[in-house]
């Protein structure tokens, strides 16, 4: 060049996204893969489908699975996916892979077994506790902060020896802790954001950042507007991304991805009856769940290419965008799965 300057090449953000693995480590509404297109057209890879939540059951979780094969009978859009192979080859067929995830332990009905059978059905990733106390440990709205149970710790080391991904989303901030601690494989916060940033008992402590880095885990943003930015519940892409900024400067780029956990599709919101009963069992609490409507700082799963494009213009680096969309959960993944 005529200034002897050598300039880098100018990053296609569209181009990009489609080239990138893109994983969202949490998507709640995949139990039901009428969703899967709006994951195809946001150009994701693979997404985590929660079939248990806290008020499944055994019975509904196996229901939940079953499905979800219904499903799959006669799609060419969807396969379900065992492990890093089947998302890499979903990636090269143009296909989305669907993982099973639980957020919640209740379907294991305090029966140590049922970690192996559930992952022989193909679960990958387990949540302890979702926000109360479980047969496994306290969640974040539990009031006493308890730490593991006996029950938990049994569990913790049946799935680090399946190679079942251990999630402390919802987790309380002792269990979460000790869990870290027993746990022999690195850990994920799925779908958790920083403290630091909105002080929500939901989002994470600075503790538990570092120990999840330092132990090769990996955190993905959360993009629930709930949980984004404290006294709205339609946050900007520019509050999402102050969550980004945060967790990637506290626990490195290595170690942060994305769980933007998309409850509802397009045009719709949480039912007030099931937000009413939420209330009345004390899963949350007004102050930590302000009634719908929630407007997504991203929209919906169709539009994730705007958090790369946005990247982009902050000037983020190719390879540290395509770490935060999927290179980072696939690391884990692969260390992980077995």
């Amino acid at each position: 060049m005529a200034d002897g300057v050598r300039r880098e090449r100018a990053i296609d953000a569209t181009e990009l996204h489609r080239a990138a693995i893109v994983i969202d480590a949490c998507a709640p509404i995949l139990r039901n893969l009428d969703f899967a297109p709006l994951w195809r057209q946001g150009g994701a890879t693979c997404a985590l489908a929660t079939v248990a939540l806290h008020d499944d059951s055994r019975a509904t979780t196996l229901n939940a699975i079953g499905r979800v094969h219904a499903q799959l009978r006669g799609r060419e859009d969807v396969r379900l996916a065992y492990g890093v192979d089947d998302i890499l080859s979903a990636k090269a067929e143009g296909k989305l892979a669907v993982i099973f995830m639980f957020q919640s332990c209740g379907a294991l009905e305090h029966n140590i077994d049922m970690v192996e059978v559930f992952h022989r059905l193909g679960v990958r990733s387990m949540n302890l506790a979702y926000n109360q106390a479980e047969a496994t440990a306290d969640g974040c709205m539990e009031p006493r902060n308890g730490g593991l149970t006996s029950f938990g710790r049994r569990a913790i080391a049946e799935m680090n020896r399946l190679g079942v991904l251990l999630d402390l989303s919802h987790t309380g901030v002792r269990a979460s802790l000790e869990a870290m601690e027993v746990s022999t494989q690195p850990v994920a916060f799925t779908h958790s954001n920083a403290r630091a940033i909105f002080d929500h008992p939901r989002n994470l402590t600075d503790q538990q950042i570092r120990a999840c880095a330092a132990g090769r885990g990996v955190i993905g943003v959360n993009g629930h507007p709930v949980f984004v930015r404290a006294g709205t519940a339609s946050p900007t892409l520019d509050d999402l991304l102050a969550q980004v900024d945060y967790l990637v400067e506290t626990a490195g780029i290595d170690h942060v991805g994305l769980g933007l956990d998309f409850s509802h599709g397009p045009g719709q919101q949480m039912p007030m009856e099931r937000y009413t009963r939420m209330l009345a069992d004390q899963l949350w609490l007004p102050g930590t769940l302000p009634p719908p409507p929630w407007t997504y700082p991203l929209g919906d799963a169709r539009h994730i290419g705007r958090l790369s494009a946005a990247l982009v213009a902050r000037g983020w680096s190719e390879g540290d965008i395509r770490k935060l969309l999927g290179e980072n959960f696939l690391r884990l993944f692969r260390e992980v799965w077995r």
